[in-house]
């Protein structure tokens, strides 16, 4: 048995010539340099992760979706850092029947800069699919593994994982805290109400093994903002329409522009599909949330930005029942139990 690592180019596949840094099949060898696992290596693309695409992500997608997991002991992916959440949670909802660890990671700099977390990761990821190994965890499913600045390499659920701050590069999860931590060579779980004891594969989406996707590049995805003019937005030839709510579960429904509800009207005229996250489970609800009842508007609830996200692209790759699939069941943790 041999753990496949998956170079997809991004930072951690980069390096720097006359002061431009950009992906290069010379660095991926510095990666397994040291480490005393056997590998077997491919490259299905390389890009920076800015230019990922729709596209991109369902050839990745399909990629992996026809790995022979029962092959190797686990799937280390290398990915650039920036569209890291997205290719995370897609992943994390496509290959959520894997009854082995696959880990996604990264690196804050190429990996000759003495600074870079590249190696780091790296190696706490191999480290993570070695631990299962030896039997000591049984997490299988997606994960997403990132070193913050002064911190242990984490161990993110990859559909809970948030984009990087823009300032320290740092990662953070839906929900507040990580699902576990690499200590060394030992994979250490946060006991938090928040995470699951463990992760299993789950049969809800076992239909995509194998299977061909192309990725629903009709979705708009929209942040609320003070001043947002609803009217000025172009949905007539998206399927979907995602829009994130304050933190409240809350939007703006005062003036002819600024209101949620010429969102709404737009999205009845175009036969849009129209979703709104993170809805909340509440024992109040605040005024302007009338707009959301008797509605077409459909509440996502508990999820994060790139995981919802995720999900609708995926389930409009399908229609009909496999759609509603998709939608109404918490693929891999994406969903947050109310506590």
């Amino acid at each position: 048995m041999s753990i496949l690592v998956v170079f997809t180019g991004g930072t951690i596949g980069s390096e720097i010539l006359n002061g431009v840094a950009d992906v290069s099949q010379n660095v991926s060898n510095s990666l397994l340099s040291g480490i005393k696992a056997g590998f077997e290596c491919v490259s299905p693309f390389s890009i920076l992760s800015e230019n990922s695409t729709p596209e991109t992500l369902s050839k990745l997608c399909n990629f992996m979706l026809s790995v022979p997991f029962e092959k190797y002991d686990g799937v280390v992916i290398t990915h650039g850092s920036d569209t890291l959440a997205y290719s995370s949670a897609v992943l994390g909802l496509a290959l959520s029947w894997v009854n082995a660890p696959v880990v996604i990671t990264a690196a804050d700099s190429v990996l000759s800069m003495p600074a870079s977390n590249g190696k780091k990761n790296f190696s706490a990821a191999v480290n993570f699919i070695l631990d299962f190994k030896r039997k000591n965890h049984t997490n299988t499913g997606v994960f997403t593994v990132w070193q913050n600045k002064g911190e242990m390499p984490a161990v993110y659920l990859s559909t809970r994982l948030n984009e990087a701050d823009g300032f320290t590069d740092s990662f953070s999860s839906w929900g507040g805290v990580p699902f576990g931590y690499m200590n060394g060579e030992r994979f250490e779980r946060v006991c938090d109400t928040v995470n699951p004891p463990c992760t299993v594969p789950q049969s809800t989406l076992s239909f995509l093994k194998g299977a061909s996707l192309n990725l629903s590049p009709d979705i708009c995805m929209i942040d609320s903002y003070v001043g947002l003019d609803f009217s000025s937005l172009c949905i007539r030839d998206k399927r979907a329409v995602l829009l994130r709510l304050y933190h409240s579960a809350t939007a703006c429904t005062i003036g002819e522009k600024l209101s949620v509800d010429r969102l709404i009207e737009q999205c009845n005229e175009y036969d849009t599909d129209i979703y709104v996250y993170p809805a909340k489970q509440k024992v109040y609800e605040y005024s302007s949330e009338e707009v959301f009842r008797n509605s077409s508007v459909r509440r996502l609830y508990s999820i994060g930005k790139c995981a919802a996200y995720s999900k609708l692209m995926l389930a409009y790759a399908f229609d009909g029942k496999k759609r509603e699939t998709i939608l109404n069941n918490n693929i891999f943790y994406e969903i947050i139990d109310s506590q």
